[in-house]
């Protein structure tokens, strides 16, 4: 039975919760929690049958064998190496907060003969992306689209003051690079830095973001050259009920990554 801690209480931290007690009940215990926001913690603990422990970020790695962080871009880092220092699989959410330290990260899973997972999140392609960089890959690009609401806090919107308000048509946002895009919007961006680990890095993956006034969905475009060919993949999100900034499928994608990580049949690249 493998013990599991999530830390980050919020809508992807809830779904695995639930998901560890019911789809995953005979691979799994949920052993702890762990959240900045005690109440949220307090809350979900109440929502779970049996109710997991309430721990700080130190002690749940401590106490679990399997640690998830789903909590933010800020802490990630943290997490992950304190987790992985101690020889403690980890499965990462806010992937966007690894970009420039990926290969320290790396370094510490190698050294201390341990797992560190990241799922796709809310796009698809990446299994073709990881069959095509063991060839010789030549472009990686992602367009994303979504309502001009789901970008006002953003910093590089705030930071050159982009009206997003009465928007008729669509508004170019941002185009350059990987690393640029999760700096300026690391909240709405998270599957260029997925993509960037996977193929040819953060300043070579090419990203442009819009801000469409008619959309109701997230969309993922990803376009990849090399000298397999190419392929090009539309995703169009729907988000979560619970938190529109967060799309439906990547809490899907979590769920099936904890999946990946129990089952012994793996199906995929």
């Amino acid at each position: 039975m493998i013990r599991v801690g999530i830390i980050g209480c919020g809508t992807i931290g809830k779904e695995l919760a639930v998901a560890c007690q019911k789809r995953f009940r005979d691979d799994v215990r949920l052993e702890a929690l762990a959240d900045q926001d005690t109440a949220r913690a307090r809350k979900l603990q109440h929502s779970l049958k049996p109710g997991p422990k309430i721990f700080s970020v130190d002690q749940l790695i401590l106490h679990c064998d399997l640690v998830i962080e789903a909590a933010s871009k800020a802490v990630v880092y943290e997490v992950t190496k304190k987790a992985l220092s101690l020889g403690k699989d980890v499965m990462v959410m806010s992937v966007g907060g690894l970009l420039g330290k990926e290969k320290e990260i790396f370094n510490l899973a190698r050294t201390h003969r341990c797992c560190l997972y990241l799922p796709s999140g809310g796009v698809v392609g990446i299994d073709g992306l990881k069959a095509a960089r063991i060839g010789t890959l030549h472009r990686v690009t992602l367009t994303t689209r979504k309502p001009p609401q789901g970008f006002e806090d953003a910093p590089y919107v705030i930071k050159h003051n982009i009206p997003l308000k009465n928007l008729k048509q669509e508004k170019l946002l941002f185009e350059g690079d990987a690393a640029e895009a999760v700096r300026g919007f690391p909240k709405n961006i998270n599957v260029s830095a997925t993509l960037s680990l996977v193929g040819l890095g953060a300043k070579k993956t090419k990203v442009r973001i819009i801000a469409c006034p008619h959309m109701l969905v997230n969309v993922h475009e990803v376009y990849v050259q090399g000298d397999f060919g190419s392929f090009y993949t539309r995703t169009e999100n729907f988000p979560s009920e619970q938190n529109p900034k967060t799309s439906r499928l990547a809490i899907l994608s979590a769920v099936a990554t904890l999946e990946r990580i129990l089952k012994n049949v793996k199906i995929g690249t």
